[in-house]
């Protein structure tokens, strides 16, 4: 999980709430939080992996902001950013697959 959530690019976006990965890293690297932040991570994404999501905070959850960027050709390339923990989620889920 650690690796997971350190393993964002630096200055990733952060979704609809602002939470940054930066922040993500911030507490896991914390001296005094990060042990028991890391624990608290792994649970929260272990109830949202189980399908812990309640049914009306999943469509917030599991959305983005989406933002339209113009190209040079003229055209709207669209750009959507997810929750930082959402993208955790998925992110760890990945992992998991590829060590089984």
């Amino acid at each position: 999980m650690r690796r997971a959530a350190l393993s964002f690019a630096a200055g990733s976006a952060g979704g609809p709430d602002g939470f940054r990965s930066q922040h993500l890293r911030d507490l896991l690297l914390s001296s005094q939080l990060g042990h028991e932040f890391l624990s608290a991570l792994i649970a929260f994404v272990n109830l949202v992996v189980a399908g812990g999501c309640p049914t009306r905070v999943a469509p917030i959850f599991f959305g983005g902001r989406l933002l339209a960027l113009d190209k040079k050709s003229g055209r709207i390339r669209p750009i959507a950013i997810g929750f930082t923990l959402r993208r955790l989620v998925s992110c760890e889920r990945i992992l998991s697959a590829r060590k089984g």
